[in-house]
């Protein structure tokens, strides 16, 4: 390993790169820590360390932006927060499938991975479609190509993306799926209490929105899975918020999660090292929990679709899901849907492989564990016997 990186070293990369040094509130500092100590571990190989230190600089210095556009423009701070439909569960359970089909109703503001990965300029409407951002972003995403990143888990930059890539606080880094080789910043992350995340990003949806805003009478939709373990937080900092909650059998979350991260994570590890679990089952259990925990407190915030429904046929869950939550109806919604998928199906994505690697747990296994078996009861989550991939993506 070489020279060791220190946390200062970062943020003075951050601040030469910005000519920026006002970084707002520290509470960030605490998983930057985190993150420092995993860089400085010996299982990282060199393409590892050097990706993560430049994804660390990077959203460091993206904080010193959006904090800077903050102070010099305090009318953002009174932009109003309309309505949102968030979509959360656990990952592998269809919410990319239905923020993207849900985003396509015409009074729907989704947050676009572009504006969210580089917020400064704010987005402006009459320009949101042709920024220059939005190919900059595109070139860097295209390198992935051809990983497996890409059949399981795609999102191009004009697309709606996860909250995470919006987050100035140190924890959104790769989405959370670094957790599995940064292994400190992860137990941190899945374990802090995020309500200062929360309320700054709160901040950040306020600026988007400053010149680029829903249309009239519209709403937000926003989706990030990782939201699920921190779901009383958001909701405190978020009272706009309703959640449609994607239930999938626990065993299918358990098996193609462990496949995605796994492929992630194995880029970036030294040949010797033997990584941990790159998704032990208790990380499923904690998110499990987490929904029920919130329901039973706020049944009336939360709305759950079954991830077979969703699949068999996403256009009609997503009206329903909109006349469920009273919102107004978009009748060219359904055929906006199927026109989306079809596009997907005839080659725009790469289909999901055709199988995965096994768990290490047999699928009575996880279904018999009581945090498991309490959330298939309460929610009506029936066996996915047959794993089922036809909506796609």
């Amino acid at each position: 390993m070489g020279t060791a990186t220190s946390t200062e070293e970062l943020l003075e990369a951050a601040e030469a790169r910005t000519g920026l040094s006002d970084w707002g509130d520290d509470w960030f500092r605490q998983p930057l820590a985190a993150w420092v100590a995993d860089l400085n571990s010996d299982h990282l190989n060199d393409a590892g360390r050097s990706f993560f230190t430049a994804l660390a600089i990077r959203d460091l210095s993206r904080r010193l932006e959006v904090f800077d556009t903050l102070r010099r423009h305090p009318e953002i701070d009174d932009v109003v927060v309309p309505p949102i439909v968030y979509i959360t569960g656990t990952i592998r359970s269809g919410t990319t499938l239905f923020h993207n089909v849900m985003s396509l109703h015409e009074r729907a503001r989704a947050l676009l991975r572009w504006e969210l990965m580089e917020p400064i300029p704010p987005p402006e409407t009459t320009t949101a479609r042709t920024d220059p951002r939005i190919a900059r972003v595109q070139a860097s995403i295209d390198k992935r190509r051809g990983t497996p990143l890409e059949a399981m888990h795609w999102v191009n930059a004009d697309e709606p993306e996860e909250c995470q890539w919006g987050f100035v606080d140190f924890v959104s880094l790769l989405a959370g799926a670094a957790g599995g080789c940064m292994l400190q910043w992860g137990e941190f992350s899945n374990t802090a209490d995020h309500t200062r995340v929360f309320e700054n990003y709160r901040r950040l949806v306020k600026l988007l929105l400053w010149k680029h805003p829903p249309p009239d009478g519209g709403f937000l939709v926003l989706k990030a899975p990782q939201v699920a373990t921190h779901l009383q937080a958001f909701s405190s900092v978020f009272p706009e918020a309703r959640f449609l909650v994607t239930v999938r059998d626990p065993y299918r979350v358990f098996a193609s999660g462990r496949a995605m991260v796994g492929g992630i994570v194995d880029a970036f590890i030294t040949d010797d090292f033997q990584p941990p679990d790159p998704l032990p089952i208790d990380s499923i259990e904690r998110v499990l929990q987490s929904l029920l925990d919130f329901h039973a407190t706020a049944p009336e915030l939360m709305t759950t679709i079954p991830y077979p429904h969703l699949v068999d046929d996403p256009g009609a869950t997503a009206c329903a899901s909109y006349a469920e939550l009273g919102l107004p109806e978009d009748p060219d919604l359904a055929s906006k849907i199927h026109g989306f998928l079809d596009a997907q199906r005839s080659g725009a994505r790469a289909r999901p492989p055709a199988t995965l690697p096994e768990p290490g747990l047999t699928h009575d296994d996880v279904l018999a564990r009581p945090v498991v078996a309490a959330f298939c009861e309460r929610f009506g989550v029936r066996p996915e016997r047959s794993r089922l991939t036809g909506a796609h993506p």
